[in-house]
């Protein structure tokens, strides 16, 4: 008699493929939405500024562009504020959240290991599934143990999770060029308030050398009364503008101290600090102004690459979105010990494994998937808007600060005439006086004309100052971002 023999056929793939084609024809009941129309992003291509003739080199701003006014005190408040300050810790702790992000967005990659133990002691009922219980006798009391380790692996056929990944890794990017704006704005604010500053010091100057002035009047009007060439009524006159002079004098000292106290909150410093701060020597610098503004300022401005990196984000976000309608395969697998009695745990006939894949198939989740991809597309056409406007905003910024520059020097220029033609008409008009070829009146019309006109240059000086400032504010302070394009939108 032949021994008969038996062979196991091999696991025919028919069925497996015909689930894998059934599983994708049902994940289309979920109704992938198409994908929305893009809103134009605004380009380098759009702008058009015209650039002025300067005074300075044709170079951008560098990183700690405030050392051309040579003032050894602004460099020491410029770095205990870069050093100190709120708002450049409240940015950093920005970033320290999107790289928690992107940590948690990557851990979603690769193989999820858990494990698991669980030990139980208890007593089995006497009146349960046969009246004998199948584990030692009724009301006894049995220990049961699981340890086990499991594992699950995505295959992300649709590229969710990298997507994800690439979101998470925009908005880092984003969190970081929002702590260079922070730290732009902040060096900005610190300069213009020390400009500020010493602009009230020049005005007090100014007013100081005109009390002096008044003062020498004064006397000169007291020795012509006693001599009588002059009445009281000069005389009063003379001392009604020397104490005018003085309220002018006590309110810019004020304005001083506030100004001081700003200076020492923008620094990160209690009020006490504010005492330290002495009058500025700042130097006026030049204005550099290079010829490509147009071309590379969206390169040159960190808010602008912050929106850019978020506009990016979007669209990663999007695209995981979307993935969300098609169905997703993962590979779960176990390995482990379980028994009744604790002490055969351990023993090799209590050895429990599994593996195997698991599908998920969207089929009746159309509500959510769709108003979660709807967000993400709304999301989209907010981060374009936000990008364009941060554009828009740079843009303007330039503009204004180039027109301002272009008008400047016509300023200056008029404004030393004005001053040298009011300081020999108070000259000519003293030495009238002091012949007796004039009245009083005239000198002090005189004497109001220069003091207007060295207001005007003392005013002309800070403008000049401060828009140096803006100007470096403008064109990014130091900034350079080496990617200054939007991406283009990836859809499926």
């Amino acid at each position: 008699m032949k021994a008969k023999r038996f062979f196991l056929a091999p696991p025919c793939p028919v069925p497996a493929a015909l689930a894998i084609a059934l599983a994708v024809a049902l994940a289309g009941c979920a109704g992938l939405p198409d994908m929305p129309s893009q809103p134009k992003a605004l380009s380098a291509a759009d702008l058009a500024l015209a650039v002025p003739a300067a005074d300075g080199d044709r170079s951008w701003p560098s990183d700690g562009w405030w050392r051309a006014y040579g003032d050894p005190q602004l460099d020491a408040l410029m770095q205990k504020a870069l050093d100190a300050s709120p708002s450049l810790a409240s940015a950093r702790a920005r970033i320290a959240r999107a790289q928690a992000a992107v940590a948690g967005a990557q851990s979603a990659i690769g193989i999820q290991l858990n494990g698991s133990a669980d030990v139980s002691y208890g007593r089995q009922s006497e009146n349960y599934i046969l009246p004998k219980p199948p584990l030692g006798k009724g009301g006894e009391s049995i220990s049961q143990g699981l340890a086990a380790v499991d594992f699950s692996y995505d295959l992300d056929f649709w590229g969710r999770n990298g997507t994800l990944v690439q979101a998470a890794q925009a908005q880092l990017k984003a969190a970081g060029y929002d702590q260079d704006a922070a730290r732009l704005a902040l060096s900005t604010s610190v300069a213009r308030a020390y400009g500020q500053l010493a602009a009230q010091y020049d005005m007090l100057e100014v007013l100081q050398q005109t009390l002096q002035q008044r003062r020498a009047m004064r006397e000169l009007v007291a020795k012509r009364v006693a001599n009588g060439l002059d009445t009281k009524v000069e005389l009063k006159q003379s001392e009604s503008g020397e104490a005018a002079l003085g309220v002018d004098i006590a309110q810019l000292q004020g304005q001083i101290e506030v100004t001081r106290l700003q200076i020492a909150a923008l620094c990160g410093d209690l009020p006490g600090a504010a005492a330290a701060i002495r009058r500025p020597r700042l130097a006026l610098a030049a204005f550099n102004l290079p010829p490509d503004i147009s071309l590379d300022l969206l390169g040159r401005r960190p808010e602008v690459s912050a929106q850019r990196e978020r506009l990016t984000a979007a669209f990663g976000e999007l695209d995981a979105a979307r993935a969300q309608f098609y169905p997703n395969l993962s590979l779960n697998g176990l390995a482990g010990v379980q028994a009744i009695g604790l002490p055969n745990l351990l023993s090799p006939g209590s050895l429990i494994t599994s593996v195997g894949p698991a599908l998920r198939l969207p089929l009746f989740d159309q509500g959510r998937l769709k108003a979660n991809h709807a967000g993400r597309a709304a999301d989209i056409d907010l981060a374009v808007s936000q990008y364009n406007a941060s554009i828009l905003s740079a843009a303007q910024d330039a503009a204004e600060q180039l027109a301002r520059i272009a008008s400047l020097a016509r300023e200056e220029k008029a404004a030393a005439e004005a001053l040298a033609a009011a300081e020999e008409a108070y000259r000519l008009a003293m030495l009238r006086y002091q012949g007796g070829l004039s009245p009083f009146l005239t000198v002090l019309s005189a004497e109001t004309g220069v003091l207007a006109q060295r207001r005007v240059a003392a005013e002309i000086r800070a403008r000049r100052q401060d828009l140096h400032v803006t100007l470096v504010r403008a064109l990014g302070g130091g900034f350079t971002d080496a990617q200054p394009a939007p991406l283009a939108r990836a859809g499926r």
